[in-house]
């Protein structure tokens, strides 16, 4: 897929350039965006807010105005598809053949023509959606609305885009009360206030015609609380049911959303798959069997699969049957960490009711080689019908 927008760089003003930055602090975190913005010649400084408080009154040429647009439209773009994404895979081998033929014909063939005349009437481009909450309440309670379709690689892109409320929990700094206030929390050693942030999203359907697979990649904010009231996969789906209901009599997607639970035990035992930061596991002997209380274990920088503790316990017990993994893959130059988690339940474990895992959290992609590698590294581990 490409990544450029339509003449990118092409007259850009110091406008254009923080619009990318507010769109970027929506999305990215800052360690990760730091390197990329110092790169185009912009100024940093402590933070998210900070820097764009400052680009908004620095001086630049118009070349260099020009040169950061075009590198960091590049990232945005990008960052819409691919970053921090809950991805779910529908298999399109597990329809009957005629209803999947249909599907990947119109995927092919006609979908971006058949949605040409609904990404005319979108009310704005990926690059210049809103990040304000004034701008953003509008569509808050709106279905998802298609910002583009894009045919290429063999792979239908449709990118949808609404508003979505996040719970954060930050500390309050009490020195910066007055004094009336700090007393009320002079007892406290730590404060914290949560509030609500309206965040702009982007959610992406993915027909992957070579491979029979239907992907929805999902935005998601790391660290915050999504309102459970209108969860996005349900509603991102059902805009894209009603898109192919109504251009080839049928939805595409509902039956074949693939468990991924039996890719856990595999990356598990791979030692040349990344480094297990994440664990939650089953460990069973003959006599008994424990879960310590259904906790994920967690870790920044070992591999459970070489922690001493981990593999010493190991060795004491007959079998340990994972039901969630999050791996992580060291940064290539210029890059940050990628990371993979797989969360299931314990319950499933104990019940004996089928261990489904339907979605995949990907973080760090900043393009499509991150997100494939990533991709690859899930399907590969999982039983399909032949093609």
């Amino acid at each position: 897929m490409s990544a450029l927008p339509s003449n990118p760089g092409a007259g850009a003003t110091r406008e254009q350039v923080v619009a990318i930055l507010e769109l970027l602090e929506t999305r990215m975190l800052w360690s990760t965006a730091k390197p990329i913005i110092s790169a185009t010649g912009i100024h940093t400084s402590r933070g998210w807010r900070e820097t764009i408080a400052q680009a908004r009154g620095d001086s630049y040429s118009d070349a260099i105005w020009a040169s950061a647009y075009k590198s960091l439209s590049v990232v945005a773009r990008w960052h819409t598809y691919v970053g921090n994404k809950h991805v779910s895979f529908f298999d399109l081998r597990e329809q009957n053949e005629d209803a999947k033929a249909l599907v990947l014909d119109w995927a092919r063939n006609r979908a971006v023509e058949d949605l040409k005349g609904v990404v005319r009437r979108r009310p704005f481009n990926i690059l210049e959606a809103p990040t304000r909450k004034a701008d953003l309440e509008p569509y808050k309670n709106a279905e998802p609305k298609l910002l583009a379709a894009e045919f290429q690689g063999g792979k239908l892109y449709l990118q949808f885009f609404s508003t979505r409320a996040y719970t954060m929990r930050e500390p309050l700094d009490i020195t910066r009360m007055s004094a009336a206030q700090a007393r009320l929390f002079e007892e406290y050693e730590e404060v914290i206030g949560v509030r609500t942030r309206l965040v702009p999203c982007f959610d992406t359907v993915v027909v992957d015609t070579a491979n029979d697979l239907v992907e929805l990649r999902v935005d998601f904010q790391p660290g915050m609380t999504e309102d459970k009231n209108s969860p996005a996969f349900v509603r991102v789906m059902n805009e894209f049911n009603r898109a192919t209901t109504k251009f080839i009599g049928q939805g595409a997607v509902g039956v074949g959303l693939m468990n991924l639970h039996p890719a856990i035990n595999p990356m598990y035992q791979d030692a040349a798959c990344g480094r297990v930061t994440a664990l939650g596991f089953v460990a069973t002997s003959k006599a008994s069997s424990s879960n310590n209380h259904g906790q994920i274990h967690r870790t920044k920088t070992q591999d459970f699969r070489k922690d001493s503790f981990h593999v010493g316990g190991k060795q004491h017990v007959d079998k340990v049957d994972p039901y969630t993994i999050g791996i992580t893959w060291p940064a290539k130059p210029s890059k940050g960490d990628l990371y993979l988690e797989l969360k299931g339940s314990v319950r499933a474990i104990y019940s004996g009711k089928l261990r489904a895992v339907t979605t995949a959290e990907f973080l760090g992609c900043l393009d499509g080689a991150d997100y494939d590698f990533i991709a690859d590294q899930v399907l590969r581990r999982l039983p399909r019908r032949k093609k």
